[in-house]
């Protein structure tokens, strides 16, 4: 069964976390109220604007409403009581490798928690949910851009989510010279049999 065609506003999966029951919903972009995609954006800025603004690229709102309003943009939005409390925002995309070939993976571009919702195993919950959506519709991985300076997501995924640096993360496909002029690293999580080249 698809998961994205269960995953709707009339079929949510529920959730139940300490104190808190959650209800998940898959959204394509163009079935995403103004209203939620509004929660979307700000809870990225609350959350990570400080970080944008110490990267090399700086913090720029109109460039994340374009990103995150992408025509093939897909989001799940975690709610308790009604309200939004979590969200992830992920496309389907050919990612470039280190051979001639391109992978289908599904990338998330934002993963973001509501801070008081924070440290209950939503974020966990969240990019499981996506792996599980990544493998029903034969993706090949899990690939996400993570901030250097973003330590906390770093041990996050790697040591409890089990993601590794990809092949084409800065710190593996450079030199430590070259990889430190990057202010961000690839991870991936493989989510189907390894395809040899």
């Amino acid at each position: 069964m698809n998961v994205l065609i269960v995953l709707t506003t009339s079929h949510p999966t529920t959730t139940i976390y300490p104190q808190c029951t959650l209800s998940t919903v898959a959204y394509h972009i163009e079935d995403m109220t103004p209203a939620l995609l509004t929660f979307a954006i700000d809870l990225v800025e609350s959350n990570m604007s400080e970080l944008y603004i110490k990267s090399k690229d700086g913090w720029c709102r109109e460039d994340k409403e374009d990103e995150m309003q992408d025509i093939t943009s897909r989001y799940l939005i975690a709610f308790h009581n009604d309200k939004p409390v979590g969200m992830v925002h992920f496309q389907f995309v050919d990612e470039e490798t280190m051979t001639d070939r391109y992978a289908e993976v599904a990338y998330c571009f934002e993963i973001q928690v509501v801070p008081e919702y924070q440290r209950r195993g939503i974020g966990a919950y969240l990019i499981s949910l996506l792996e599980t959506i990544g493998k029903a519709t034969q993706m090949e991985k899990v690939m996400l851009t993570v901030f250097k300076a973003n330590k906390n997501a770093i041990k996050f995924y790697i040591d409890q989510m089990q993601y590794n640096y990809d092949e084409i993360s800065p710190c593996v496909c450079l030199t430590r010279g070259r990889a430190s002029r990057f202010d961000y690293e690839i991870l991936s999580k493989p989510l189907q049999p390894a395809i040899r080249s």
